[in-house]
């Protein structure tokens, strides 16, 4: 499949973008049933929905056949091993290019040195961020992010049956890249393609309903 094909194909909808954090234990999956779900890596099966499309930087068989049907967004080169794709490549699968090949890093910037090609997405310091592009791509006027945290919600990174960070220190600075690069991800979405962004609360304000939140500097 080729990328140019998903090209405005759900042109005005309302996409909702997944990530992996905690606030995805507050949610019903039941609740996503009748809406277009743009998944990142594993979480869709780890939340319990059937997404729409996936976009991940790294390259997984595994993810592929396990979203048969479904397209699946990777990159030419997967961002840890910068090899090309290895083995069969199924009807779903959606390489595309980059003119280089950047791990997750400090070192991102979808400004300049990473910014993406016409013809392609942008990828960066989580595989949010080519999702986010990949519902603009697709023709979204309205992107909704789900469990794109960014931070501790009762101590909790991730959704509980997400893999998690190893340490504290890498879980730390992992959550401060990501909050930076969700936030320059928005401003060039909302610049280059006119979308909006918004971030789904799974309680009723941003009181939180007793529960705590911590931002990857300590901050609540």
């Amino acid at each position: 499949m080729d990328l140019s094909a998903l090209r405005d194909s759900r042109k005005g909808e309302t996409a909702w973008v997944f990530g992996s954090g905690g606030t995805l234990n507050h949610l019903d999956p039941a609740f996503f049933a009748d809406k277009l779900v743009v998944a990142t890596n594993w979480c869709a099966r780890d939340f319990g929905v059937k997404p729409d499309f996936v976009f991940s930087n790294y390259h997984s068989p595994d993810l592929v056949k396990m979203a048969s049907g479904v397209p699946v967004v990777t990159l030419d080169r997967d961002t840890l091993t910068q090899q090309a794709w290895q083995g069969d490549v199924p009807d779903n699968l959606v390489r595309i290019p980059q003119d280089s090949y950047v791990g997750p890093s400090d070192h991102w910037d979808v400004f300049g040195r990473h910014k993406p090609r016409a013809d392609s997405l942008a990828y960066g310091s989580s595989s949010l961020h080519g999702a986010m592009h990949l519902a603009a791509w697709i023709g979204a006027a309205h992107l909704v992010m789900v469990g794109a945290d960014c931070g501790l919600l009762d101590g909790q990174a991730n959704l509980d049956k997400h893999v998690g960070f190893d340490n504290d220190e890498h879980q730390a600075r992992i959550l401060s890249l990501y909050r930076r690069d969700h936030e320059t991800m928005k401003r060039w979405l909302v610049e280059t393609y006119g979308v909006t962004v918004y971030s789904l609360n799974p309680f009723i304000n941003l009181n939180l309903e007793g529960h705590t939140f911590t931002g990857p500097d300590g901050r609540y």
